[in-house]
């Protein structure tokens, strides 16, 4: 959701206006109170463009903004994460029922804080804050002794080269969308499509260069995925995946006999997926649009599959409702997103990169993964969150039988005194995917 800018308003002592809401700094010395009935919209994390109010002078912001009578707050940022005073205000504004946002100013970032954001907060508080100030000292000490140059910002991952391809700069390329995040996201997979890396040996765009990529998927990366994605288990079905990317998860669908359809919002990945089937000699229904508005009819679908794509739209809720209106009752639906408790988040993203690298120090944990988890030759950064079971089976409340399952680590992500312990095992435990399953009710 992209925003505008609001135009302050000072209430003093009046009762608000609807749509009113507090800002707060970081200190929680200044309030001051805007109007933006778009704030209502703003469920998760949003980029928005909003005009800070003059700020007056507060010793007890929690009462000031209870006698205004404001919607809730939002807290301006400082640094990374949340300091201890701005836990404990959201926790006592969230017990009232009021709406709570942290904002940073210089990523012109929101993100929406509910009961279990803040229940993530607190763990993120309680681990980096030690770290912070016992770690980063030593290891800034170390780097001058041993006059170290700084660590470069890589990509997490960095094996294999970069297909980056040219696209038209045209308008009509893109999905027209006033939303930053889902502009970035058209960006960075019309520029890199997902996965063109791994293929080393192949010319682009034959058949040998998509089953190089499919090879490197089902073999060195998620050996699991053909079994708990199901994909012999729904022949004669009709199946829609949101998000194909190069298509090569519908491929097996297509080929143990479903009926198959793909919206993207990549054109690049639409054609690139249309390119593989017709390789194969395989036959789809392709379509370039916005997952949020699925121009699909109402209870067309045995089965809606979506993986990695949940964590990188803005309004998640408003996708599964359209998951539910297109799944015929009794449909199906099987989800990945990226998971919050797993070693890649804590170890890779936030002690390697946000501690060690001192991204922290001035970047939210959400700027730091899109700029860091997806790879990208062209600066691209698209949106990217974690989940936790609990916020997921909270998600995915309308729908019966909801599963969650957590997978996907590699051997050489497990530190070297843990690798007596078996692969899979480690990824139910440690996995940096939590796979969804669940049946829209067959009364609906």
């Amino acid at each position: 959701m992209h925003q505008s800018a609001a135009a302050p308003t000072v209430l003093g002592s009046t009762r608000s206006a609807p749509f009113t809401y507090a800002y707060i700094d970081a200190a929680q010395t200044g309030l001051g109170y805007f109007v933006d009935p778009k704030m209502a919209a703003a469920t998760e994390r949003h980029k928005i463009d909003l005009l800070r109010p003059v700020l007056k002078a507060v010793n007890d912001p929690f009462r000031v903004v209870l006698d205004a009578g404001a919607g809730g707050i939002v807290v301006g940022m400082c640094r990374g994460w949340p300091g201890l005073p701005n836990l404990r205000l959201a926790g006592r504004v969230l017990d009232r029922q009021l709406r709570v946002w942290f904002y940073w100013p210089n990523e012109k970032v929101i993100e929406c804080i509910d009961q279990e954001r803040l229940r993530s907060y607190w763990l993120l508080w309680t681990v980096i804050t030690p770290l912070h100030y016992l770690l980063v000292p030593l290891l800034e000490a170390l780097a001058a002794i041993v006059q170290r140059r700084p660590r470069s910002h890589a990509p997490l991952e960095g094996n294999g080269a970069y297909l980056h391809l040219d696209v038209p700069s045209t308008v009509s390329y893109k999905v027209q969308t006033a939303d930053e995040y889902k502009n970035q996201t058209q960006d960075q997979w019309n520029d890199n499509p997902c996965g063109a890396q791994y293929a080393q040996n192949s010319e682009i765009e034959t058949l040998s260069w998509f089953r190089e990529i499919e090879m490197h998927r089902y073999g060195a990366y998620a050996p699991w995925m053909p079994q708990i994605m199901e994909f012999s288990q729904h022949a004669g079905e009709q199946i829609l995946e949101i998000g194909g990317g190069l298509g090569t998860d519908l491929v097996q669908f297509a080929k143990n006999g479903c009926h198959v359809t793909n919206v993207d919002l990549s054109r690049r990945h639409l054609e690139l997926a249309k390119k593989n089937f017709e390789l194969r000699g395989l036959t789809g229904t392709f379509i370039h649009g916005d997952a949020e508005d699925l121009p699909l009819e109402n209870n067309s679908f045995d089965l809606v599959y979506s993986h990695g794509v949940l964590h990188h739209t803005p309004n998640a809720t408003t996708l599964i409702s359209e998951i539910g209106r297109v799944l015929t009752p009794g449909g199906r639906v099987i989800v990945m997103v990226y998971a919050e408790n797993s070693w890649h988040y804590w170890v890779e993203i936030v002690l390697r990169r946000g501690v060690i690298g001192g991204l922290l120090q001035h970047h939210s944990v959400g700027e730091i993964m899109s700029r860091h988890v997806e790879f990208t030759e062209t600066g691209s950064r698209p949106l990217v969150k974690v989940y936790s079971r609990t916020r997921l089976r909270h998600m995915f409340a309308r729908f019966d039988n909801v599963q969650i399952v957590k997978r996907q680590i590699t051997a050489a992500e497990i530190p070297l005194f843990s690798r007596w312990i078996p692969l899979n095992f480690a990824a139910q435990l440690l996995g940096w995917n939590l796979i969804v399953k669940a049946t829209k009710p067959v009364n609906t």
